[in-house]
């Protein structure tokens, strides 16, 4: 009886082992396929924007004839990442200068912390005083500006419901401001504190006329 058992007890930790392994397995596939349908979606809004920039009449694309789409960096999921909101309670504005010497007053609305490569990042989010809610502007700069993006910086749109602690902001989603590629737009200049020690190799690089 005791020799029976002690097969049993074998093969149930054959068992479980084999199970151990079909379970991981089984999430590294779902893991794929989220990774998978992540990137598909990405290049869907990539796809979208190159069309637009192509065909609209309000594109800012001079030479509309001669497009051939953006430059992108490949989309890694590592570079969407989960930030910690703290709101600024007391009214903060801040006078942001655009590219043609103006001025643009924003109010600084919640600072955002954030983990990348093991090092915690904190920026600012911006908000219009007449802004709607839902709508966080993001301008940044990072150690890829002046040689794989826009030397002034890059942008970001976030969508934000109230109450909210924490929130996604998608790198692969930076995109360049209409100044990089048509002068007559007036484009804000990201300020300062929301300058990020990291190559933030995500998201649209440097226009084809900026090479």
């Amino acid at each position: 009886m005791a020799e029976f058992y002690k097969i049993k007890k074998k093969y149930v930790l054959r068992a479980s082992i084999a199970l151990g392994i079909v379970l991981v397995a089984i999430s590294l596939i779902i893991n794929a396929l989220r990774v998978n349908e992540y990137k598909i979606t990405i290049a869907k809004i990539r796809n979208q924007k190159d069309e637009y920039f192509k065909e609209s009449e309000t594109s800012p694309i001079p030479n509309q004839e001669n497009f051939r789409g953006l430059l992108y960096f490949d989309t890694e999921p590592r570079y969407k990442v989960s930030a910690k909101l703290q709101y600024i309670d007391t009214l903060s504005l801040i006078r942001v200068l655009r590219n043609d010497g103006k001025l643009t007053q924003y109010k600084r609305f919640a600072h955002a912390t954030f983990m990348l490569d093991n090092i915690s990042h904190t920026v600012v989010l911006l908000k219009l005083l007449n802004e709607e809610e839902g709508n966080l502007f993001l301008p940044f700069t990072d150690m890829t500006n002046g040689k794989e993006t826009y030397r002034a910086g890059r942008y970001l749109d976030i969508n934000w419901k109230k109450g909210q602690k924490n929130l996604d902001i998608d790198f692969n989603l930076a995109y360049n401001p209409y100044c990089v590629y048509n002068y007559k737009y007036s484009c804000p200049i990201p300020p300062r504190e929301n300058f990020i020690k990291a190559f933030i190799q995500a998201g649209e690089k440097m226009a084809p006329e900026q090479d």
